[in-house]
């Protein structure tokens, strides 16, 4: 992790100061939420959640299978993760 530099502390410590954040809002004003669920009718569940501009959909899928013959008493869970690249450059070329 990065700290921070002498300049971005000086801007954070101005903000707090004049009760004021870069994008214009006063220190305690949240932008506004809101969340829909059941939004990917293939989920066993879903949810999209709205932040001011940000906007972040999260599904799961569960499905259930055999074990494997040679692990009778053993199960299996998969996990898979899937960003969309215009949440941030880094996850363009992520593979989890």
């Amino acid at each position: 992790m990065v700290g921070l530099s002498d300049g971005e502390k000086h801007f954070i410590h101005g903000g707090i100061a004049q009760d004021l954040r870069s994008d214009g809002r006063k220190r305690l004003t949240y932008r506004p939420i809101s969340v829909e669920t059941g939004i990917i009718p293939q989920a066993n569940g879903s949810a999209r959640v709205k932040m001011g501009v940000t906007d972040v959909i999260a599904s799961v899928k569960a499905e259930l299978g055999k074990p494997s013959p040679f692990q009778p008493d053993k199960g299996k869970v998969a996990i898979y993760v899937d960003c969309s690249p215009t949440a941030a450059p880094i996850f363009e070329s992520l593979v989890f």
